[in-house]
Protein backbone atom coordinates (compact mmCIF):
# COMPACT_ATOMS: atom_id res chain seq x y z
CA UNK A 1 0.00 0.00 0.00
CA UNK A 2 1.14 3.44 -0.81
CA UNK A 3 0.21 6.79 1.09
CA UNK A 4 0.41 9.74 -1.46
CA UNK A 5 1.27 13.03 -0.49
CA UNK A 6 0.33 15.88 -2.80
CA UNK A 7 1.86 19.29 -2.82
CA UNK A 8 1.32 22.47 -4.85
CA UNK A 9 4.04 24.35 -4.94
CA UNK A 10 7.73 23.10 -6.05
CA UNK A 11 8.97 24.77 -2.48
CA UNK A 12 5.97 22.88 -0.68
CA UNK A 13 7.13 19.70 -1.47
CA UNK A 14 10.76 20.32 -1.05
CA UNK A 15 9.96 21.17 2.41
CA UNK A 16 8.22 18.46 3.29
CA UNK A 17 10.88 16.45 1.49
CA UNK A 18 13.69 17.64 3.58
CA UNK A 19 11.13 17.61 6.61
CA UNK A 20 10.83 13.68 6.26
CA UNK A 21 13.68 12.74 3.89
CA UNK A 22 13.33 8.48 4.86
CA UNK A 23 9.62 8.57 4.83
CA UNK A 24 9.01 8.94 0.76
CA UNK A 25 10.04 6.44 -2.05
CA UNK A 26 9.76 8.07 -5.16
CA UNK A 27 9.00 11.83 -6.22
CA UNK A 28 6.57 12.19 -9.14
CA UNK A 29 6.74 15.99 -10.46
CA UNK A 30 5.60 18.34 -13.57
CA UNK A 31 8.10 20.17 -15.33
CA UNK A 32 6.32 23.44 -15.48
CA UNK A 33 5.14 24.58 -12.15
CA UNK A 34 4.72 28.33 -11.29
CA UNK A 35 6.77 28.88 -8.47
CA UNK A 36 10.09 26.29 -9.56
CA UNK A 37 10.62 24.28 -12.93
CA UNK A 38 11.05 20.58 -12.08
CA UNK A 39 14.22 20.70 -13.23
CA UNK A 40 15.43 22.85 -10.34
CA UNK A 41 13.26 20.57 -7.54
CA UNK A 42 14.84 17.80 -9.47
CA UNK A 43 18.13 19.28 -8.62
CA UNK A 44 17.99 19.62 -5.08
CA UNK A 45 16.51 16.64 -4.49
CA UNK A 46 19.23 14.32 -5.88
CA UNK A 47 21.75 16.51 -4.34
CA UNK A 48 20.25 16.42 -0.99
CA UNK A 49 18.31 13.10 -1.01
CA UNK A 50 18.55 9.31 -2.33
CA UNK A 51 15.37 9.48 -3.73
CA UNK A 52 14.31 8.60 -7.65
CA UNK A 53 12.82 11.60 -9.45
CA UNK A 54 10.05 11.02 -12.55
CA UNK A 55 9.25 14.41 -14.43
CA UNK A 56 6.41 14.51 -16.19
CA UNK A 57 5.00 17.14 -19.28
CA UNK A 58 3.39 18.12 -22.13
CA UNK A 59 6.87 19.45 -23.64
CA UNK A 60 8.31 15.81 -25.46
CA UNK A 61 10.93 17.92 -27.56
CA UNK A 62 14.17 15.60 -27.07
CA UNK A 63 16.15 18.78 -25.64
CA UNK A 64 13.88 18.87 -22.77
CA UNK A 65 13.68 15.47 -22.24
CA UNK A 66 17.59 14.97 -22.35
CA UNK A 67 17.64 18.21 -19.93
CA UNK A 68 16.01 16.25 -17.51
CA UNK A 69 17.79 12.63 -17.87
CA UNK A 70 21.17 14.90 -17.52
CA UNK A 71 19.95 16.09 -14.06
CA UNK A 72 19.19 12.89 -12.78
CA UNK A 73 15.21 12.02 -13.71
CA UNK A 74 15.06 8.13 -13.48
CA UNK A 75 12.54 8.83 -16.32
CA UNK A 76 10.42 11.45 -18.43
CA UNK A 77 6.95 10.86 -18.75
CA UNK A 78 5.12 12.97 -21.65
CA UNK A 79 1.19 13.77 -21.18
CA UNK A 80 -1.32 12.85 -20.88
CA UNK A 81 -0.08 9.80 -18.60
CA UNK A 82 -1.67 6.75 -19.33
CA UNK A 83 -2.90 5.22 -15.63
CA UNK A 84 -1.09 1.71 -16.94
CA UNK A 85 2.00 3.87 -16.71
CA UNK A 86 1.18 5.17 -13.19
CA UNK A 87 0.47 1.38 -12.04
CA UNK A 88 4.18 0.59 -13.77
CA UNK A 89 5.70 3.63 -11.33
CA UNK A 90 6.32 1.02 -8.48
CA UNK A 91 9.29 -0.85 -10.82
CA UNK A 92 11.37 2.84 -9.90
CA UNK A 93 11.13 1.94 -5.92
CA UNK A 94 12.31 -1.78 -6.49
CA UNK A 95 14.82 -0.88 -8.21
CA UNK A 96 16.36 1.48 -5.98
CA UNK A 97 15.61 -0.39 -2.88
CA UNK A 98 17.01 -3.31 -4.79
CA UNK A 99 20.16 -1.07 -5.20
CA UNK A 100 20.70 -0.05 -2.00
CA UNK A 101 20.56 -3.61 -0.46
CA UNK A 102 23.51 -4.89 -2.50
Amino acid sequence: MFTVTKCNKAETALSVLREHKNEFDIVITDVHMPDMDGFELLKHITSEMDLPVILISADGRKQVVMEGVTYGACDYLIKPVRIETLKNIWQHVVRKKARNTV
